[in-house]
């Protein structure tokens, strides 16, 4: 197939690119890094009308720690809502299966559990989860009205080689590799089904393989909810950090408790779930840092 990645050359659009091209797809990429700017719908437009058949839309104002100011809050918008509105113009106008890379941030905080895609009414918990609610709806639009396919998958919190700098998990890697406290928000109560990035990758390929999948809101996440907590002392633990474990005030709109079904990534997706243990996930995160980004143990 000819496939389009928007967000190409980011965590998960980078990994995603590789895959698809080892499995013999010829890869169009789409990024800000290299020229690709959402926000052109003439440029997304041109791109999609090239022969392009499928869509893996994953580019996306994602780090929440950068909505702070108004302006702040009109890119984000901009980005999550404009941009996947030119996406899904592109891809109806010129019949292209579009692929949205939605977050499991859209249920923020709820009573009851597992979140289920088709049960669990969305209640996003600052601008972020809202604006990529927003993309979904926009998304399901261009579906009703002009016969557009699509399938929607939520992503969980994800870590793993290439992972951002702005993530717990690297943030918590990076203070304990220099020996320095490790600083957890809150109680540390609040938990999150880290997934890792070789199992989410193997979710979002095996879409375009499994066109059942249209129509579709599906969740892409780990089963078992890591709290930050055990997320500090494992990741001190597997540095051999000194480091000290302290709380810091609660982030704004925290989202405390995370447990999604992934019934219908089972059934739609062939089978998938994910297979990597938190244990082995976090090890091949360390010798990610050591080997490829120079991290040493810097008190030793």
């Amino acid at each position: 197939m000819k496939i389009l990645v928007t967000g190409s050359d980011g965590f998960i659009g980078g990994h995603v690119v590789a895959r698809l091209k080892a499995a013999g797809h010829e890869v169009v990429p789409f990024d800000i890094r290299s020229g690709g700017d959402m926000l052109d719908r003439n440029a997304i437009d041109t791109a999609v009308a090239d022969g392009v058949e499928l869509v893996y839309h994953i580019a996306a104002q994602a780090d929440l720690t950068k909505v702070k100011s108004f302006d702040d809050a009109y890119l984000c918008t901009e980005l999550n809502v404009t941009g996947t509105h030119n996406v899904a113009y592109a891809c109806a106008k010129h019949k292209a299966w579009l692929v949205y890379a939605s977050t499991c941030c859209v249920y923020g905080n709820q009573e009851h559990h597992p979140e289920t895609e088709d049960g669990t009414l969305p209640n996003p918990a600052e601008l972020y989860a809202a604006t990529k609610l927003a993309g979904e709806e926009v998304i399901r639009g261009y579906g009703l009205n002009f016969g557009m396919a699509w399938t929607i998958l939520r992503f969980a919190t994800i870590y793993g080689p290439g992972m951002r700098e702005a993530l717990a998990t690297h943030v918590f890697f990076d203070q304990a590799y220099k020996g320095a406290d490790i600083t957890v928000h809150g109680t540390g109560e609040q938990d999150r089904t880290l997934t890792f990035i070789d199992d989410l990758v193997e979710g979002i390929v095996r879409t375009h393989e499994h066109p059942e999948s249209q129509g579709h809101v599906i969740n892409l996440t780990a089963s078992e909810p890591i709290s930050a907590n055990k997320m500090a002392e494992d990741i001190k633990r597997i540095v051999g950090s000194p480091s000290k474990i302290v709380h810091i005030t609660d982030r704004p709109r925290q989202t405390y408790h995370e447990d999604f079904s992934v019934e219908k990534a089972k059934t739609l997706l062939g089978g998938w779930y994910a297979k990597t243990e938190w244990e082995d996930g976090l090890r091949k995160t360390a010798e990610w840092l050591e080997r490829d980004k120079g991290y040493k143990k810097n008190w030793q």
